[in-house]
């Protein structure tokens, strides 16, 4: 399916990341992983070699990091000559507190990983996307910023604004062959989600219909999707992957 393509995955080191990146080696993309941990990334790379016939580049990188998203870019377009899909995957939740126990760094760096980031990484992508008149562009967002959640406040927004990044940047592009899209996953078995109190997994699987957590390998079934030219009609979206939950 994406034989010849070159997809860059940000946040690959783990969770959906990770299932992200060995879909896009089975279909056979050049897939380049990018994030913090330079050892979590390597050991992904190792996995997934061997599953397609596209090449695999590691970089590690502060994704809220201007200077550092540049280099990758760089990188990517002096190995592969050429970015086709683009995933915004990289995000951390922040404290789980109140607004009255929500420092403000706490605030600051979930919108730089969160929000930030998505946008540096854009900004420095569509350009090349417009110069060939092809891109696809998913961007991770979570059902909890359609929600709301009070003692994740930092992440819901940051979330949201994803969603209307998304669609602002979509509409923008929409006539230059760039299909720009969110996800919102709710739940999903991911390694954030070891060590949570059994009581607060059976409160979380009650209020999704379906009465279970998503699979990382579901996000990145909905990601190839939407990176396919099968979606050549869809843009400016936010797609639900959760079970059930969230606005319809």
């Amino acid at each position: 399916m994406f034989t010849g393509k070159t997809a860059i995955v940000t946040g690959s080191g783990s969770g959906i990341g990770r299932a992200i990146a060995h879909e896009m080696a089975k279909r056979n993309a050049h897939t380049v992983l990018v994030g913090r941990d330079l050892r979590s990334i390597e050991k992904v790379s190792q996995e997934i070699e061997p599953l397609g016939k596209g090449q695999v580049l590691v970089r590690k990188a502060d994704v809220s990091n201007s200077k550092e998203v540049q280099k990758v870019v760089e990188d990517v377009l002096s190995q592969f000559g050429k970015i086709d899909i683009l995933v915004n995957n990289a995000a951390i939740a922040g404290p789980t507190v109140p607004i009255t126990e929500l420092k403000e760094e706490d605030w600051d760096e979930v919108i730089k990983v969160d929000l930030k980031s998505v946008f540096i990484f854009c900004k420095a992508v569509i350009p090349h996307m417009i110069a060939r008149k092809y891109g696809k562009i998913i961007n991770f967002s979570s059902i909890a910023a359609k929600e709301g959640n009070p003692n994740l406040i930092a992440y819901c927004a940051a979330k949201a604004g994803v969603i209307s990044l998304s669609r602002s940047l979509a509409l923008g592009v929409a006539p230059l062959g760039i299909n720009i899209n969110c996800i919102a996953p709710a739940v999903t078995e991911t390694p954030m989600m070891r060590g949570l109190p059994d009581e607060q997994v059976a409160v979380l699987k009650k209020r999704t219909p379906m009465q279970r957590f998503g699979q990382p390998e579901e996000q990145a079934a909905v990601v190839c999707f939407l990176a396919s030219n099968e979606a050549s009609y869809i843009t400016g979206q936010c797609i639900n992957v959760s079970g059930g939950r969230g606005e319809y």
